[in-house]
């Protein structure tokens, strides 16, 4: 399975559970209403058709795969009520980007490597997801954890190849838009925090009334 693949799959899975209803209590907790959730997946399907916007040195931007999945992170960072989750977040976020690096060193960068067909950039992206949710313990944060973890990650090798390496390697943060690893990251780890939170919560007799 590619990463571009993954990315469509989700995409298309977030809109069809959203424009039926199906995350409204994952909507409500992050302050989004349904229409404005749709017009956020559609601009970041199209936006990450856009040129990439060129920063500094060999590093770009993607609208749609950075931009605005960053620009909505920050808005649940602002929004959030109460410090300890910002702080979850925060650290969500240092924890993904530091045992995502890592994991791409340790890794091999050949599909079949290891024994089975994978992609390997589909590798941080499902590991971002699972840590983003296991260390954020919310949807909010999850969300956060997973996009700006993904992020940081692209620009430690950034960082890395600019001045330990000395080599001008073009890095786009978001590279690949809607289906990139930032995206899967974030809306991975809110879809698996909505559906273990969905099972535990079947298992422990239901939604109280």
């Amino acid at each position: 399975m590619y990463t571009s693949n993954l990315g469509i799959l989700i995409l298309i899975v977030v809109t069809a559970l959203v424009y039926f209803g199906f995350l409204h209590r994952v909507l409500d907790r992050m302050r989004l209403k349904k229409v404005e959730a749709l017009v956020i997946l559609l601009s970041m399907l199209a936006a990450g058709f856009l040129p990439n916007i060129p920063l500094i040195y060999g590093l770009s931007i993607n609208i749609g795969g950075a931009i605005i999945p960053m620009g909505v992170a920050i808005y649940l960072i602002v929004t959030a009520d109460e410090a300890s989750e910002k702080r979850r977040a925060l650290i969500t976020t240092g924890a993904v980007a530091v045992l995502v690096y890592l994991t791409d060193k340790i890794l091999p960068v050949e599909p079949g490597a290891l024994g089975f067909d994978l992609d390997p950039l589909f590798v941080p992206a499902l590991l971002a997801a699972v840590i983003a949710y296991v260390l954020g313990r919310s949807r909010r944060a999850a969300f956060i954890g997973g996009v700006f973890g993904v992020i940081l990650t692209d620009i430690f090798a950034w960082l890395e190849n600019l001045f330990i390496y000395q080599l001008h390697v073009p890095i786009v943060l978001g590279s690949t838009g809607i289906f990139g690893a930032a995206v899967i990251g974030g809306m991975g780890a809110v879809l698996l925090a909505e559906l273990v939170g969905e099972i535990l919560e079947r298992l422990q007799g239901g939604p109280k009334v």
